[in-house]
């Protein structure tokens, strides 16, 4: 490949395009997984790729055989830049629109299944009740990792995830804590407190209630499956796991049919509808929590409707969905 010297290179000759689809394999790890996720195909990105390469007169990414990519020097140092204008640019443009075009507001949320429904139509609500509010989206990832990666690549402007998704995110995104989200063991309501008791104890030659035989294994990318995995080793070790899930809300609706166990984020509460709550019962599992944040690109709190809208879904969950993801006394089981 021939390479153009630096001085040859001009601004001209490297588009805004090439950096974002740059920026774009980097955070997603692969040319495969990029083309999925900015609808592009491989050829077209491998070309673009080149291009850039051949205008910055160096390589700036590696693959590997199983095609994930590495970053050369170069690449860490292009990656840091184009981030950098590419969020720049976000930012000109955004406060462009707001300032000389329309004072508009469009929230692009990003959500995992567990805050569906209740938690939806208030944030909602709390959006459409802004000045110059023209839409709002939802879109959901299993997981939260998912959804920064769709927040560093501006698909979204604010997520519910996990703390520990955004930790080195700190520098790009706002980011406010809205509540401690416990995980809960999930029966169901036929089980009783007696078959619980003789289940968890120390005896495990004792014969199990027959949906105690049975958990509900969730997806291998959810980020407390291990953990949910190691307290069934521990504390359920003859029960197998008979089902899979991809979501919480799906492994406790098969909890409800009576077929088995579950692990679940008690956040999943408010949302399910009283049909399902009724035909289970919940423990609360000790030491298994995790920290539920708002995150948003900082630059869009200095516009007076995204930070209206931010701090208003903030009050709501600390203040109204945080009480209701409490049990009530026929769904919370005591076996002690």
């Amino acid at each position: 490949m021939h390479y153009l010297s630096h001085q040859e290179a001009t601004l001209q000759d490297i588009t805004l395009k090439q950096l974002e689809i740059f920026n774009a394999v980097v955070i997603a790890g692969s040319i495969t997984k990029a083309s999925r996720r900015i609808d592009l195909s491989q050829p077209s990105i491998s070309q673009q790729l080149a291009k850039l390469e051949e205008r910055l007169g160096c390589q700036l990414i590696v693959r590997n055989r199983t095609g994930a990519v590495v970053l050369t020097p170069a690449g860490d140092y292009w990656f840091a830049a184009s981030t950098e204008m590419l969020g720049r640019l976000k930012t000109v443009f955004s406060e462009h629109d707001q300032r000389f075009v329309r004072n508009n507001l469009t929230v692009r949320m990003g959500l995992t299944p567990t805050m569906r429904g209740r938690f939806v139509s208030e944030a909602a609500k709390i959006a459409s009740s802004q000045e110059g509010f023209v839409k709002f989206e939802v879109k959901y990832a299993i997981t939260s990792s998912e959804l920064v990666e769709m927040l560093r690549l501006h698909q979204l402007n604010c997520a519910i995830v996990s703390d520990e998704a955004v930790v080195h995110d700190r520098n790009a995104f706002a980011i406010t804590p809205l509540f401690e989200d416990h995980i809960a063991w999930v029966v169901p309501a036929s089980v009783q407190p007696s078959e619980i008791r003789a289940a968890l104890s120390a005896n495990k030659s004792v014969q199990l209630a027959a949906p105690l035989q049975h958990f509900v294994d969730m997806d291998p990318q959810i980020s407390l499956r291990d953990r949910s995995l190691e307290w069934y080793r521990h504390s359920l070790p003859n029960a197998a796991a008979t089902y899979s899930a991809s979501t919480y809300p799906l492994a406790v609706d098969i909890v409800a049919a009576g077929l088995a166990t579950a692990h679940c984020p008690i956040s999943l509460l408010p949302n399910l509808p009283h049909s399902i709550r009724q035909k289970i019962h919940l423990l609360r599992i000790k030491d298994m929590t995790r920290q539920v944040v708002l995150a948003m690109p900082k630059h869009l709190l200095s516009l007076r409707s995204y930070a209206q809208t931010y701090n208003g879904i903030v009050d709501f969950c600390r203040n109204e969905y945080a009480a209701e993801m409490t049990p009530n006394d026929q769904e919370f089981m005591q076996v002690a």
